[in-house]
Formats: C-alpha cells, sequence, structure tokens
C-alpha cells in the first residue's frame, strides 16, 4: 500500500481527535452532563494547544470520518456554515481509543 503524507496526516488526526474525546471524558468531564462529549470551541483550542490545528475542511473531513465509523457523533449546525457544536465519543471510539479494536484508517501517537 502506497503511504502518502497527506494520508498520514489524515490517520494521525484522526487518532488525536479520538484521543483528545477520551481523556477529556476520563476523571473530571469537561461536560458532567455527558462527559463523553467535547465542543466545538474547547476541540479547537486542544488541536491548537497540540499544535496540530488544521482547516475547516480538514476538520470537517476527519469528523465525517469517524462519525461514518460511528466512532463519534457529531452536532452539526443547520445554518448553512457546515460547521458543529459538539462532538461525542461513542462506544466503537472508546474502543479505539483503548486499543481493544483497530482501524487502518486511524493512527495513535505512542504512548508513554
Amino acid at each position: 500500500m502506497l503511504r502518502t503524507p497527506n494520508a498520514d496526516r489524515a490517520r494521525m488526526l484522526r487518532g488525536i481527535i479520538l484521543n483528545c474525546l477520551h481523556v477529556a471524558s476520563q476523571g473530571q468531564a469537561l461536560n458532567p452532563d455527558n462527559p463523553n462529549t467535547m465542543g466545538r470551541d474547547v476541540l479547537l483550542m486542544t488541536l491548537e494547544k497540540m499544535a496540530s490545528l488544521t482547516s475547516n475542511e480538514e476538520l470537517h473531513a476527519t469528523l465525517n470520518y469517524l462519525q461514518g465509523k460511528q466512532y463519534i457523533e457529531v452536532a452539526w449546525l443547520n445554518d448553512g456554515t457546515g460547521s458543529f457544536a459538539s462532538i461525542e465519543l461513542l462506544v466503537a471510539g472508546i474502543d479505539l481509543a483503548e486499543g481493544t479494536t483497530q482501524d487502518p484508517g486511524v493512527t495513535f501517537r505512542l504512548r508513554r
């Protein structure tokens, strides 16, 4: 299989987002009413702090992939902007983040 830098970046970004959601849901969750949910602004700030902030187009493609695989649920806004309010980590996404399942389309950074 031919690997391109863009494909590698896409796989890594998918893993970063899943890992962010998974870590945020542990312990003192950001949203006590639904600990598996993260708002758009928090996600963007987190990606920026991790030097992983990307274009809206790339972010939306990443979220569409993860939602299509049922790893997350995206609360898309119906205001014509194509944006979203929040994302929620689903059971399959938790399994992937915890390493009990695998997806060749998602790469996680090495954990120490």
